[in-house]
Order: C-alpha cells, then structure tokens, then sequence
C-alpha cells in the first residue's frame, strides 16, 4: 500500500489539532517524506531560482501542491505524474511578481494569515518575506509533528535502508582490497565513491570521510573535502565514514583499517569501541530512554580509560535525512521505539596516535537494535 497519502492525512489532522493555517514545506526531508517527490540533494555551494523562497509542498486543510520555480517545473511535472495525492502544481514562472503569487496563496489557498508550519531548514527568506507582507503572520516548527512520525519506519522504509546498508558494505568490501600503502587520502575516497555508484547508490549520503591518522598526521580531524594529503604508512590507522543513498533512503557507515599489525594498546582501543557499540545496540529496547542508550555505551570507553576521547555522541535517527531525531546523546529525552533506526557509531581519538570507529545502522526491535549491515567488525590489516 502507497504511504503518501496517509502521511499527509495524518500531517494534516494534526495541522488542524493546533489550529495552523496549514505548512509550507521547502524542499527537504520533510516535503519528501509526505509526498515522495524526491528532493535535488545538495551541491556543495548554494544555488539560487526565481522564487525558491516560496517554493516546495503547501499543505492545507483540502490539498497538497508542488510550488515550483520555472527551473524546477519540469522535473517535478514528471515526479507528479503517479502521485494522485498531489493535487496540483503551482509554477513560479521566470520574472513573475512574487508579493501578487504570495498573497494568493495566503489569502485563497490558506484562508489568510494565522499560523504556518515551517521546516527547521526553511529559508529564512520565506518567513521575512511572509512576516513584511503579513506582520500578523505567526510560524510554527514542522518538526514538532514530522520528527516522531518519520522516526518510525515503516516496512517500504525499512527495506530501502537495507539496500542501503548492503552497497555500503560491498563497497568497503570491495575498497579494502584495492587499499596498498602510498594511498593519500582523497586516491580512497574516491575509489570509495566509485564502489558506491558501481553498487546501485543514487548518491552519497553526506560528503565521504576519509581520515588517516598516526605518526605525522597532526592536524585536525577533517579538512574541507573530508580527505586529505596523508598516506597510508605502516603504524598509521585509517577510519572510514560513508554512506549511499538507493531509493531515496541513506545509509551511514564506518570501519577502522590498520597499516601493519596493530600495537597492543590499538587492538585494546578496536577492542573497546566493538564492546561500547554492542552495548548501545543492546540498550536499543522500545522504552529505553536515548540518553541511556548513549550512557551504557559511554561507559564501556570510559571506565576503561578513554572517556574524553570518545568526544562526540553514540549515534542519531536516520532515514530518508542522514542525521534525524531523535539523537543517541546525553540529555537526550526521546524514548526508544520498535521499528526506529540509529546509526551507534563509538570512537576514540587520540591526536596523533589513532582514529578508530565502528558505525552501523541499526534497527530497533522488541529484544534490542539489529544492525542493517553484514561487515565483519573484526579489525582490518593490510
């Protein structure tokens, strides 16, 4: 069964439960989610169309319809052509008088000013100009509704974000054996993106990390690009974090590879991070509270020592966005449940000695987390 239109049913009761006027959705993960009008992922620069401001999904009490700059229009026309639950598309044509196409739409299509859900990653401009034409205008976070509906997958969900995890995987399978020392940085990177499109990815589901450390990698943890100059020597560490994206879902990845045999103190510190995310996976039980899940995990790496290297927090929801609520972190307040995906991904840092990491995504079921990905955890020698 299609979920489309149940979403925005759904969306749209709860809408009206708060007394919004209705929700304006720029492009993103939210106007995905309800329509399965896939969104352009991002460039690393901006871009900018006539009317972007006010271009995305409105939802209102009786409809839904595709805003569309005249760049966009085409594109979106053939995404609409099996969605009946959009009822229309709105063009912005090249030069058109925005303040006329705007207050029409807030005037005949909302009913007037009152309170119009946003997304968290709207534009700016889209609240300055709506708030100039009507200072009347209140605005409220589609998130408060969107978080808690797209933090449970449904089955469709799930097994997008299997696929994902399973090109993530032969990609790594596939890099390992490619990786020989004098490799830099940036040479892994892009065999790892190479392996991800020859795997079936529709892209990257965030810039690739690639990042080396050991004797003379100094520095910080990422450049600019997520890759750099160092090379694979013997004794240096290489940790991997990627992810694809196949059928508008991402998958998000990590793994440690070792130039040479491990030293002692490296197999106890790969050692540590595979027991801390088992543990938090463990934790991953419907009604656990999330900052548990963080703090059992936590605790493994502290009470061995390493506490203040592990220095950022155990995971995040993902789904059809890479990094969604709720969060694996302390003060985090969401409670666990069945059918949600994390990433658990601990790690330890130790300026210019190591990077080790393990991340899967992991889905939550009755008896605790499941991870999504097939890779051996076992360290990685070359």
């Amino acid at each position: 069964m299609n979920p489309f239109a149940g979403r925005i049913e759904r969306f749209r009761r709860a809408l009206d439960e708060r007394g919004w006027i209705g929700a304006l959705l720029t492009p993103g993960g939210d106007a995905e989610y309800l329509t399965g009008i896939r969104r352009s992922r991002p460039n690393a620069t901006e871009s900018h169309m006539h009317g972007d401001w006010l271009a995305g999904v409105l939802v209102t009490g009786d409809s839904c319809i595709i805003i569309a700059p005249h760049l966009a229009k085409s594109r979106l026309e053939e995404m609409m052509g099996d969605k009946p639950w959009i009822n229309e598309l709105m063009h912005i044509p090249e030069g058109a008088d925005l303040e006329h196409l705007t207050r029409h739409i807030v005037d005949h299509r909302l009913g007037g000013p009152g309170t119009l859900a946003v997304p968290r990653k709207g534009m700016a401009q889209t609240i300055l100009e709506l708030s100039t034409l009507y200072p009347e205008m209140e605005f409220a976070n589609t998130g408060t509704i969107l978080e808690p509906m797209r933090a449970v997958k449904d089955a469709g969900e799930i097994e997008a974000m299997r696929k994902a995890a399973a090109v993530a995987d032969r990609a790594f399978a596939e890099v390992v054996t490619r990786l020989v020392p004098g490799m830099t940085e940036v040479d892994i990177k892009m065999e790892v993106e190479r392996q991800l499109f020859l795997g079936g990815a529709e892209g990257t589901s965030f810039v690739t990390g690639i990042m080396i450390r050991g004797q003379g990698c100094d520095g910080p943890l990422e450049g600019v690009s997520r890759g750099a100059d160092h090379r694979l020597e013997p004794g240096r560490v290489l940790a991997f974090d990627f992810g694809a994206v196949v059928d508008g879902y991402a998958s998000d990845f990590g793994r440690t590879v070792f130039i040479g045999d491990p030293d002692p103190e490296l197999q106890r510190i790969h050692e540590l991070i595979i027991a801390a995310q088992a543990e938090g996976m463990r934790a991953l039980v419907p009604g656990t509270p999330a900052e548990d899940v963080d703090a059992r995990a936590r605790a493994v790496i502290e009470e061995a020592g390493y506490g203040e290297a592990f220095f950022h927090r155990l995971g995040h929801g993902i789904g059809i966005d890479v990094h969604e609520w709720p969060f694996l972190s302390p003060g985090s307040t969401a409670t666990v449940r069945e059918n949600m995906c994390f990433t658990v991904e601990p790690s330890i840092l130790i300026p210019g000695r190591c990077f080790v990491r393990v991340e899967d995504v992991v889905l939550v079921t009755g008896e605790g987390g499941v991870s999504l990905n097939s890779t051996d955890r076992e360290p990685v020698v070359i």
